[in-house]
């Protein structure tokens, strides 16, 4: 019987043994610092120590930022009254310049339909002297109402619009016109005949 209780005592004992082996092993495994717990403390360890020195240089950062930006704000809140008012006077100038602006637009608006109005009178003035001096016969109708012959009615260059043809047979134009018109014929005549 004691044989028997030794031979359990015995086989309990290698038991145990060949367990604290495995056990010792997958300790070892867990030390290991190239793959266990070991590893990935080191890599924790390492990664708290760049975090800590980040925290550190964005410190150092953040208050020499500070150190930049407190005169300039300090300078911005001195200078924002003066912007404001120069704000105010830059709309005002806006406005006097819009008023200058459209008075003057005005004006030389009017001046313009005065010297247009000059120069239409002036316009009528020489188509009465140029059907006076360089057309040979009057015109029967009064000035102002002398046609073209239907040949030279596709080469007429109309110098008014209120001079453009309104009838596909009887066509009006400007005395100034026709003055060109009889210049040009009498210049080609001319170059024939030469």
């Amino acid at each position: 019987m004691e044989m028997i209780i030794n031979f359990m005592l015995l086989a309990a004992s290698g038991a145990a043994t060949f367990y604290c082996f495995i056990l010792s092993r997958k300790l070892e495994a867990l030390k290991s610092t190239e793959k266990g717990l070991g590893a990935t403390i080191a890599t924790m360890s390492h990664t708290v120590e760049q975090a800590r020195t980040t925290v550190a240089m964005a410190k150092e950062t953040s208050a020499e930022s500070i150190a930049e930006l407190s005169p300039l704000v300090e300078e911005t809140k001195e200078i924002l009254p003066q912007l404001s008012e120069m704000i105010d006077v830059i709309s005002e100038l806006a406005e006097i310049a819009i008023r200058d602006v459209n008075d003057a637009s005005g004006k030389a608006s009017a001046a313009l339909d005065e010297r247009l109005a000059k120069a239409r009178e002036l316009q009528e003035k020489l188509d009465q002297q140029i059907d006076f001096f360089l057309v040979d016969d009057p015109d029967p109708d009064g000035p102002g109402t002398r046609h073209v012959p239907e040949e030279q009615e596709g080469n007429v260059a109309f110098l008014d619009e209120d001079d453009a043809p309104t009838t596909p047979k009887r066509r009006r134009q400007s005395k100034v016109s026709a003055a060109l018109m009889t210049a040009r014929n009498q210049q080609k005549m001319k170059k024939l005949a030469g």
